[in-house]
């Protein structure tokens, strides 16, 4: 007679039998979500967030359509945001100067950038707080080796 016992998720030969895509999909969606409500509480979204980054650390000011056309494909994957009405909401907030379609960021960016910093750090600890660093750094190599094995790219950052 079959047991219609529930397995214990917790035990280790369960857990070699758990849906990889489940468990990536499920996290990824609460974590993509964590992250973007932490940046909503300083007025960002996630492509604003990456827009910020990437012209603070740039040496120089950045051609605006460079900038659209690298992160247009994150955004798509993550939130279909459109990158350039991301980038006018920045410049007409002050946050971005756009001089002739050349993007600088602001001391006001600066700022916006700091404080969304301060929350998406917080998130960070508060979604690792279940996890070691040892455990965390090697669910980060399991999951590069899978994007490896499966033709992504595993060197990313």
């Amino acid at each position: 007679m079959p047991s219609t016992a529930t397995p214990n998720a917790d035990d280790a030969s369960n857990r070699a039998d758990q849906p990889i895509g489940y468990w990536a999909g499920e996290a990824y969606r609460r974590i993509s979500a964590g992250l973007i409500r932490s940046l909503a509480e300083v007025g960002v979204s996630q492509p604003q967030w990456w827009v910020l980054i990437r012209l603070a650390d740039a040496p120089r000011p950045v051609p605006r359509e460079r900038v659209v056309t690298e992160l247009q494909p994150y955004s798509d994957n993550e939130e279909g945001r459109d990158v350039d009405l991301d980038v006018a909401d920045l410049v007409d907030r002050g946050a971005v100067r756009d001089d002739n379609d050349a993007l600088t960021i602001t001391e006001a960016g600066t700022a916006l950038l700091a404080a969304a910093r301060t929350n998406n750090e917080r998130a960070h600890r508060s979604m690792r707080a279940a996890l070691t660093d040892d455990e965390y750094a090697a669910m980060i190599d399991g999951l590069r080796k899978i994007v490896g094995a499966l033709g992504g790219d595993p060197t990313f950052r």
